[in-house]
């Protein structure tokens, strides 16, 4: 199950990131492409047949994790901003891009950073699951997890209200989508706790949530593109 979901979810994120490719040549929404990308990369991490060998290439001592984790924060520093702005949501916006979600940004990053020197993790392990039981690996987990939690649940407030709204019926079902999205990466937090662990239950849920925001996106730019196009008259000039 956990293993369809992860293959599935590359194949949508390299799918999303090739229909976004002309675009991201053309200088237009950069943002979402780039998230895109690097959605692809994260998920691509997290399946062992890319992991290990793009691990061996780093040295093989799990840097293509600090490689997945970064490229998380990325992808929901952008993602969720983008959506936060396309709904509406002021509030979103300032809690993701204000000094609150920037120093979450900025603490997550250098908290993963720091307590990877200090783990001991040599040796390929996609996961880390040969490494458990070090005090820092636990801390790098929540590291890993603290920003993609915040800024999902500000994304959870801004696709709610669209979801419920007067929206076009495409532009609500693409809300709903996005919020069961990230309202399935917010209830992934409390199953890394180790006495509620469920590791099985947390990739199936992280892997449903990419595919949930992903068909969402798609969602809204077919709403995008089927939008009339305003046109503007000008009075005959005068000769």
């Amino acid at each position: 199950m956990t293993l369809i979901l992860q293959w599935s979810a590359l194949i949508v994120c390299l799918a999303c990131t090739l229909w976004r490719a002309p675009s991201l040549l053309k200088g237009r929404n950069r943002g979402l492409s780039w998230a895109f990308v690097l959605a692809t990369v994260s998920v691509a991490l997290s399946l062992p047949e890319i992991y290990l060998p793009v691990d061996a290439l780093l040295g093989g001592v799990n840097l293509a994790n600090v490689v997945l984790r970064l490229s998380m924060l990325g992808v929901f520093f952008l993602l969720t901003f983008k959506v936060a702005a396309a709904y509406n949501s002021p509030l979103a916006q300032t809690l993701i891009r204000g000094p609150l979600g920037v120093t979450v940004l900025a603490v997550s990053a250098l908290g993963l950073f720091v307590s990877y020197v200090l783990a001991d993790v040599d040796g390929s392990s996609t996961g880390l699951v040969a490494f458990t039981h070090q005090p820092a690996l636990n801390a790098y987990q929540w590291f890993g997890i603290a920003y993609i939690g915040y800024a999902a649940a500000c994304a959870v407030v801004a696709t709610a209200k669209a979801a419920f709204s007067r929206r076009p019926v495409v532009d609500r079902v693409a809300a709903f989508f996005l919020l069961v999205g990230f309202s399935l990466v917010c209830a992934t937090v409390p199953l890394r706790i180790p006495r509620w662990a469920n590791w099985q239950a947390v990739d199936i849920m992280t892997f449903s949530a990419i595919l949930f925001v992903a068909l969402g996106l798609v969602l809204v730019w077919l709403s995008f593109i089927r939008r009339p196009v305003a046109v503007t008259t000008q009075a005959p000039r005068q000769h």
